[in-house]
């Protein structure tokens, strides 16, 4: 029975989305079968967008227009979250990797036999590095070519660097080259790339701050002041006594019009301004740092959280400090 609606809920969902699940949640270790993962998190996202349902009767109903849009932001928040799992676990892998070439080209020097030199090679501090090795070696052990074995390694990891490098160490067995230096000197060149995309980092690590700076601090502090000047003109400005034939009014050099733009439209775009340049501003950082776009990923929060904080404070400051010195102006 649960079985049947495991399949009936896979249904709903396009076959390359399932496939792509299907791999992340391969990268991310989570042993748990793609049906029974989309049943649960379509119920998880189902049950979060049925909670606006009593808040749209008590509050109004144009909560119950974000049910749909509350559902696929729980269900996409979900599927970011497994994909950087597994960008995690293969940025630890890349960055062990170098050690692990290198201990398998020691255990080869000492005389060991390739298959058996792959499989001493791992270690727990090699984490999940560790258990595609144990893995490959097993398959090698028992009898699988090690040509194949060492292909299918990077299967479960989530990086370019892996899959490459055994491709390439691969090819060079094929072609006949000594497995201990091709060994050696792949895993220099490894360290070496760490090294220059280090460097690329810090060069261009001033341009990630600039950038944090004006999203960050910068542009809430400026809405917060001009959204707070629109809404005193309106406020002034539906004071003053305006002929229905005339735009404006003249005070002394000062010609004063209505301003028809509604404080909560004013409110509303800075707040959606704001969010939409906190996700695309964490989108540039992580592709200036790492070189994707998807490194950004986990600075939205962080980033948005700041920008609203100083949002609403900055409003706050100016609107005591400008109703201390001028009560009648004051909102």
């Amino acid at each position: 029975m649960i079985e049947r609606v495991y399949r009936r809920i896979r249904w709903l969902y396009p076959k390359r989305y399932v496939k792509w699940l299907e791999e992340n949640l391969n990268y991310a270790g989570i042993d748990v079968k793609v049906e029974k993962f989309l049943t649960l998190s379509f119920l998880y996202s189902l049950s979060f967008s049925l909670l606006l349902i009593p808040l749209g009767l008590l509050f109004g109903e144009f909560l119950l227009l974000f049910t749909i849009p509350v559902f696929l932001a729980t269900h996409l928040m979900i599927d970011l979250t497994i994909m950087l799992i597994g960008d995690k676990k293969g940025s630890f892998a890349e960055s062990v990797l170098p050690d692990a070439l290198q201990l398998m080209a020691a255990n080869i020097r000492s005389g060991l036999t390739p298959d058996k030199a792959l499989l001493f090679s791992a270690r727990p501090e090699f984490g999940v590095l560790e258990k595609e090795i144990k893995l490959a070696a097993t398959k090698a052990v028992a009898g699988e070519p090690l040509e194949d074995a060492l292909l299918s390694l990077g299967k479960r990891i989530k990086s370019r660097i892996i899959s490459r490098t055994f491709n390439l160490i691969v090819e060079g067995m094929r072609k006949g080259g000594e497995i201990a230096s091709l060994l050696e000197q792949t895993a220099e060149d490894i360290r070496e790339l760490k090294l220059l995309k280090k460097e690329i980092a810090a060069q261009v690590g001033m341009y990630a701050i600039f950038i944090f700076i004006a999203v960050g601090f910068a542009s809430p502090v400026l809405f917060s002041f001009s959204s707070y000047l629109v809404e005193t003109m309106s406020m002034i400005g539906s004071k003053l006594r305006i002929e229905e034939t005339a735009s404006y009014t003249t005070i002394g050099s000062l010609r004063l019009g209505v301003v028809r733009v509604s404080s909560q439209f004013i409110r509303t775009y800075c707040l959606l301004t704001l969010t939409f340049s906190s996700i695309f501003g964490s989108l540039l950082i992580g592709l200036l740092q790492e070189g994707k776009e998807k490194a950004g990923l986990k600075y939205i929060p962080l980033l948005l959280a700041i920008n609203l904080t100083i949002y609403f404070v900055a409003r706050y400051i100016l609107s005591s400090l400008i109703g201390f010195l001028v009560p009648a102006v004051a909102l």
